[in-house]
């Protein structure tokens, strides 16, 4: 298992041997009072995840340890039939987390609620903060779409209280479930029970540190009166164009594919613009030491949270990738990929960044 990348729970080192990404929060999932205004009724507390028919079917049979979709009883009833039993866990620090990315998407709704779903904030954070676990573990039961129904949907649940609450922060369109599938790194493999690692997550987009509603610039506005009538021209973010080229002074290739050619190269915030603005922090906005030089893969891997960097250089990947993705991406998450970032004198930035940036706990990684 030593190409499988690892993760710390709760002191315990963890292989990732599988994971289920980026099911999103359907309609039919979605809590009543956190709905799009063009959707009604009450929605259910089963969540799809995917279909048990096909080779789809088999990976996601082989994922749970499990091949008994949509079974019914003699009498044609639904048969609540366990897939895995107290060895799934959601982690109360995710649940903060999401809720601290999602908070100004609850108080601004650049989507159109049905409610005003502002009101419902402060009563989810204050259950999460409540939880007396950092893990809370639950079971989740088949109850998928009968095995007669052409359709073949696999749906879980779970009885337990923390399927109550994950599915109230749920918000529509913009929140996703990852799965982990952990066995540990010490121990019989063999024999010992998988875990399996639920998180909710936002959207980059409506993260709270770079949602819509928040993004502040302050271009430079040039004035041009043509027959009479004046018109705004905009020369884009303040001193955009000397940060750049400082930054690639300072920095002159991508760490990762050591492209120099400057036409393909960009300049990454490390402490997002947005969030230099809003604190009013314009000398932070424009120092090069708060860029990284990165060709547009890398820039989005980094701005948007699936890696980040320690101060001293090394290279620290998320999990919310697939390690065939990590493979097209010439990416060894397990290695020590010390790059030259030049970190020096940037660790403030770089620690915002594995704060509030980076997807992941850091400390489930290092």
């Amino acid at each position: 298992m030593k190409n499988f990348q690892k993760i710390n729970i709760e002191g315990k080192e963890f292989f990732i041997t599988d994971s289920i990404q980026n099911l999103r929060a359907e309609d039919s999932f979605i809590y009543r009072k956190n709905k799009l205004q063009m959707f009604k009724g009450n929605g259910e507390s089963r969540k799809y995840v995917g279909s048990y028919l096909g080779q789809s079917g088999e990976s996601l049979s082989d994922f749970f340890e499990y091949k008994n979709w949509g079974n019914r009883n003699k009498n044609g009833e639904r048969i609540y039939t366990p897939i895995q039993t107290d060895n799934c866990f959601f982690s109360r620090s995710n649940l903060l987390k999401y809720m601290y990315d999602a908070r100004i998407e609850y108080q601004k709704q650049e989507q159109a609620y049905n409610f005003d779903i502002s009101e419902l904030y402060s009563k989810n954070l204050d259950r999460i903060s409540k939880l007396q676990d950092e893990k809370i573990y639950f079971s989740i039961y088949d109850v998928s779409d009968f095995a007669d129904n052409k359709l073949s949907r696999a749906y879980i649940r779970s009885d337990n209280d923390i399927w109550d609450i994950w599915r109230k922060i749920v918000l529509p369109k913009i929140s996703y479930l990852s799965i982990l599938k952990l066995i540990p790194v010490i121990g019989n493999k063999e024999n010992q029970k998988p875990l399996f690692y639920f998180r909710i997550l936002l959207d980059y987009q409506y993260r709270s540190i770079v949602h819509p509603k928040l993004i502040i610039t302050t271009p430079e506005v040039e004035f041009v009166e043509i027959n009479k009538s004046k018109k705004i021209k905009s020369t884009g973010r303040q001193g955009a164009d000397i940060y750049r080229k400082k930054v690639i002074e300072y920095m002159p290739q991508c760490p990762f594919t050591k492209v120099t050619d400057e036409k393909l190269l960009i300049a990454s915030h490390i402490k997002p613009y947005s969030v230099c603005i809003k604190e009013g922090r314009m000398d932070q906005a424009v120092d090069f030491l708060n860029g990284l030089t990165l060709t547009p893969t890398y820039d989005k891997l980094f701005d948007q949270g699936y890696i980040t960097f320690k101060d001293n250089g090394d290279l620290v990947c998320g999990t919310l990738l697939s390690s065939y993705t990590w493979e097209r991406l010439n990416i060894n998450p397990n290695a020590k990929n010390n790059l030259r970032i030049y970190p020096e004198e940037r660790q403030e930035y770089l620690d915002y960044h594995r704060k509030f940036v980076f997807q992941d706990d850091i400390n489930d990684l290092i």
